[in-house]
């Protein structure tokens, strides 16, 4: 037999076959005789017995010369890829299954499926969501598209008292690092030289300049852009005229007597939720940003309140996938009208005062004096004054070097022909 017969045979597949009978000779003679493809013929230690290898579709076609001899066929194994691959059939389509799997989990780690942050506390996490949205970045957006020092540079740009910012793109997961600065709003955002002025309207307390020269002392009075430390340093001559001018980052740190003034109101007539304690829940899928309720709904209920838990599928700590499962709890209640009485109302309003006063002291303002009143009428709360404070002030203003250097000639020629007149 060939060895490209072989291969054939190999492929198509092919068997061990025993028979069993009195006229094994002439069973082998009819097969021989009727271009069976049979080979390696064996006999055994019994007479009757004979074991060869056949193609498949000689064994269909020697049933009938089996008859005419009065023997058994046994097949006693299956040899050649077409068995091999039937039998490994199932582990093939998992195997197909894993090499599916891997390949779209690789699509799926060329975009950004979660984007978090870390270190805000005077902006929110929906606020600065809504920035990046309005920049298109967002969820689902590829991460070749994104720029993270174009990124850095327009949050800076937009927040000015956010001083230190870096994007970091880790898995499927894009997280902004924020350093907000509490003691001022100096934020640098470019690499020239400035001024730092007023940022607020007040009285300044004290000024410690390390460069730069101060343009103000304690007891001024200040207004909102008024040049506080300038970092255009005069070059003089022995005869005291100005000839040239230096630049420097200004740098100070300048106290200010600062006013806000406060005012807020509400009615002391309000509606009040009283939960019934009824409750359904359900249960969203999120893929792609697109839902799918999977069970509950909220039935024969008029009013209600959405409460919705969002948790995102991972596979590891930084690779979140384009699925969520969100679980809804509804909570129905009725609606009941109330009146607040004095002590409610004087309550709530401290309440909003203190609101306001602990946002000014993340920003490590110091609150000096507290002229805030709570008048409570007939029909309504008015909360209304000032607070003084103490807080760092100052914010950068860069320095047009060529403007300045303008007016530098134009006084030196003004001075030349003014000696040339003279003589």
């Amino acid at each position: 037999m060939s060895i490209i017969n072989h291969l054939i045979d190999y492929i198509k597949g092919y068997l061990k076959i025993d028979f069993t009978g009195h006229d094994k000779v002439r069973f082998l003679n009819l097969c021989r005789n009727n271009h069976l493809n049979i080979w390696d013929i064996q006999t055994g230690e019994n007479d009757e017995k004979v074991t060869f290898f056949s193609s498949i579709e000689s064994f269909f076609q020697m049933k009938k010369i089996r008859r005419k001899c009065n023997g058994e066929i046994r097949i006693t194994e299956k040899k050649g890829l077409s068995f091999k691959t039937r039998k490994y059939r199932k582990r093939i389509f998992f195997l197909f299954g894993i090499i599916i799997f891997f390949v779209l989990i690789k699509i799926i780690s060329l975009y950004i499926w979660n984007i978090s942050f870390d270190g805000n506390y005077s902006y929110t996490d929906v606020e600065l969501m809504n920035f990046l949205n309005e920049n298109h970045v967002h969820n689902g957006l590829k991460k070749s598209e994104i720029s993270c020092d174009d990124l850095e540079y327009l949050i800076r740009k937009q927040y000015s008292d956010i001083t230190w910012v870096s994007v970091e793109i880790k898995g499927t997961r894009m997280i902004v690092h924020i350093k907000e600065n509490f003691d001022s709003n100096i934020a640098k955002t470019e690499d020239k030289p400035y001024n730092i002025i007023s940022n607020v309207d007040g009285v300044i307390d004290s000024i410690i300049t390390r460069s730069g020269v101060p343009q103000v002392k304690s007891g001024d009075i200040i207004k909102k852009d008024q040049l506080l430390v300038n970092g255009t340093i005069e070059i003089l001559n022995d005869s005291k005229d100005v000839i040239g001018y230096d630049y420097v980052n200004s740098d100070a740190d300048i106290y200010a007597y600062v006013t806000y003034d406060f005012h807020d109101s509400f009615n002391l007539q309000y509606q009040q939720k009283i939960y019934t304690g009824k409750q359904k829940k359900a249960v969203e899928l999120k893929i792609f940003e697109k839902s799918l309720f999977l069970s509950g709904f909220k039935k024969r209920m008029t009013v209600f309140d959405t409460v919705k838990d969002y948790k995102n599928l991972t596979l590891t700590k930084n690779y979140y996938l384009p699925v969520s499962v969100c679980h809804i709890t509804y909570n129905e209640y009725e609606i009941e009208d109330r009146i607040y009485d004095k002590d409610e109302a004087v309550s709530l309003a401290n309440e909003k005062i203190n609101e306001y006063i602990g946002k000014l002291e993340e920003k490590g303002i110091q609150i000096i004096e507290n002229n805030v009143t709570i008048d409570v009428n007939t029909s309504e709360c008015v909360i209304s004054g000032n607070f003084v404070v103490l807080q760092k002030i100052g914010q950068i203003e860069y320095i047009d070097e060529t403007k300045t250097n303008s007016e530098t000639d134009e006084e030196q020629t003004d001075n030349t022909e003014s000696n040339f007149d003279t003589e």
